[in-house]
């Protein structure tokens, strides 16, 4: 069943629905530009994407239950964009702009990567909806990676211009970089069971469900066959567990990968970490090597020194990210 948690507002005549469509969850909203000149969002709800044959039953749930007829559709999903449709990775969806324009007779139907939208939603975020991971101020006027951890690992990066340009990858799927000897047991417990390890088969919300597997075999403790929420859940309560050992090693991985992220896609401008696993992480971050593990780059060590990393504590940044796409578009 959905889930509703945005209070609703009085609907207007033109309306312009947002939705952000990842592995486990779809969210979809209305979104309006305020006389302030603000977007606002209203009636979101939440659906489980296992529930649901295609995107379209869920769009069609949503309109039904409010008996609403939308003026304009943007979409994030979590999968890469070829001209008009997105293949989504960790389901198997298929969603096209011209199908959404048809099916539900919308006058704009714009479908992008979740973390384009993301990366987008976090051009907008005042200052007070982020954590300060590493200091410094986020200029856009250089390049800036925005990554994060979900059902996979999303990687985009925020190129200077007017307007911002953001490029769009699947850099999730890169090879896992072991940064010490726990790592690299995991990825040789892994790389004995799967073809392939990739960074998001570690550093994700199932990729920390593998991550207790193998830190407990390596240990050879029980598993307990604890879900991601059960990991971090313990890791708050025990600080003697392997839980607890688990989630600050994630951490420590984040800033491995987040420090890869910026020497490869020159974000001297800074880092954005987002996903929904990074929220509920966050708060074992201070104790784990994510800082070292950023700037220890070797020789290029000098590249990274001062560049800025913040994580997004604002909730729905990739629906507004979705919503400014179409509401700033020109005519």
């Amino acid at each position: 069943m959905p889930t509703s948690d945005i209070r609703p507002v009085e609907l207007s005549n033109d309306l312009t629905l947002v939705g952000d469509v990842g592995g486990t969850n779809c969210r979809l909203a209305l979104a309006q530009r305020t006389t302030l000149g603000n977007i606002e969002l209203h009636h979101s709800e939440r659906y489980a994407v296992a529930d649901y044959d295609h995107f379209n039953d869920v769009v069609a749930s949503y309109l039904d239950k409010y008996d609403i007829q939308a003026k304009r559709g943007a979409f994030a999903f979590a999968g890469p964009k070829f001209d008009d449709e997105i293949r989504m990775t960790n389901i198997n969806w298929i969603v096209s702009e011209d199908e959404l324009r048809e099916a539900f007779d919308l006058d704009v139907a714009l479908i992008l990567n979740d973390f384009v939208a993301m990366a987008n939603g976090a051009t907008v975020i005042p200052d007070d909806g982020f954590d300060v991971l590493i200091p410094g101020k986020v200029n856009y006027n250089k390049p800036v990676s925005v990554l994060g951890p979900g059902t996979g690992m999303g990687l985009s990066c925020i190129l200077p211009g007017n307007p911002l340009r953001i490029i769009s990858t699947e850099g999730g799927h890169t090879a896992f970089a072991p940064g010490n000897d726990l790592e690299r047991e995991a990825l040789r417990y892994w790389s004995s069971r799967l073809p392939f390890v990739s960074a998001e088969t570690l550093l994700s919300g199932p990729g920390l469900v593998r991550l207790h597997t193998a830190i407990c075999a390596v240990m050879d403790t029980p598993s307990n066959a604890l879900s991601a929420p059960e990991i971090v859940a313990m890791a708050e309560l025990d600080a003697s567990s392997t839980a607890r050992k688990t989630v600050i090693q994630f951490c420590s991985m984040l800033g491995g990968f987040a420090g890869n992220a910026a020497v490869t896609q020159g974000a001297s401008g800074g880092v954005v970490i987002g996903g929904g696993v990074s929220r509920h992480i966050a708060p074992f971050i201070a104790a784990s090597d994510f800082v070292s593990r950023f700037k220890n780059r070797g020789p290029g060590s000098w590249y990274v020194k001062d560049i800025p990393v913040r994580l997004i504590r604002a909730d729905f940044v990739p629906l507004y990210g979705a919503a400014a796409m179409v509401l700033d578009a020109p005519n």
